[in-house]
């Protein structure tokens, strides 16, 4: 039987990604932080030290979508990566 991909959209970049079965190609922020927010693996490795004003914009946007608390920034001042 051939299992059909499943792709999710980055909550960051909006490109879509593979995420199963046999192929995950991003990964899923911390349900207690950001709730159902998926990311491609690009966003996340590039963003290694917070999310940068860039994705702050878009992770803030879907914090308030999901009723969810702004999380306490890192020392650079941005959001954890999660």
């Amino acid at each position: 039987m051939i299992e059909k991909p499943f792709y999710c959209t980055c909550a960051v970049c909006d490109s879509k990604f593979c995420f199963g079965p046999h192929r995950y190609d991003g990964r899923r922020l911390s349900p207690e932080t950001y709730g159902d927010a998926m990311v491609c693996f690009s966003c996340y490795q590039a963003n290694y030290d917070g999310w940068g004003p860039y994705a702050e914009e878009k992770l803030l946007v879907h914090l308030a979508r999901q009723n969810l608390p702004e999380p306490e920034r890192n020392q650079k001042g941005w959001l954890p990566r999660g």
